[in-house]
């Protein structure tokens, strides 16, 4: 592709960008991206343009740090340690009995205030309750979603048939499978969890400038 942009640009024009562009039917592809856009902004909660443009462009709470070379070259294990063999009692343990399971932060994203131990129990253990962390409900969004697209848990058996659905397709591509600690990874990193997994992967926690969570 990069190729193809050099060329164009020596000998290509104006007239063979169009051409392309016509060729390719862009102008009805650019049409529905736009209409899909247009309804979503419709339904929005969002009562100006720069609200609406704070969904995805939210200043953090934090600013990603580099680390040495040393901790390059150390790569996760020289951060955090050697994987237990036992992933998922390893998972558990990371997410409830650490130092920081229970200490609160709030997502700099969608204003959730939650804790570790509390996005564990939500996405492993959800038929409990919130009262197995000590809450009467949820923690969920407090900003950038409307009401219906809030987070919500899903049990075990719906997490079972997402399994269950992805192995299929990855079995006619002749993929390895997944197992339930790699969904369970998956998921709760779609949700507040992504704020603490990527200060410590991306260096941040070498940083004593970082919230504490």
């Amino acid at each position: 592709q990069l190729e193809f942009a050099r060329s164009l640009g020596r000998s290509g024009s104006r007239d063979v960008v169009l051409e392309l562009l016509r060729d390719g039917d862009v102008t009805s592809t650019l049409a529905v991206r736009l209409w899909d856009e247009f309804r979503q902004v419709a339904v929005s909660s969002a009562a100006t343009g720069e609200e609406w443009n704070t969904k995805f462009s939210e200043k953090g709470q934090f600013d990603m740090t580099f680390g040495t070379m040393d901790i390059f070259f150390g790569g996760l294990e020289g951060l955090i340690g050697s994987p237990s063999v036992h992933v998922l009692a390893a998972m558990r343990a990371e997410h409830s009995d650490a130092p920081d399971s229970t200490i609160k932060w709030t997502t700099g994203n969608y204003g959730v205030e939650t804790t570790a131990r509390t996005e564990w129990c939500f996405v492993y253990s959800p038929e409990e309750g919130p009262e197995q962390v000590g809450l009467t409900s949820w923690p969920t969004e407090t900003k950038n979603a409307d009401e219906h697209k809030r987070r919500k848990p899903r049990d075990r058996s719906a997490l079972n048939h997402i399994l269950a659905d992805l192995n299929r397709k990855l079995k006619d591509l002749n993929q390895v499978e997944l197992d339930v600690t790699e969904l369970l990874g998956a998921v709760l990193y779609t949700g507040p969890m992504f704020e603490k997994y990527n200060t410590v992967n991306r260096g941040g926690a070498l940083n004593t400038e970082q919230p504490e969570f």
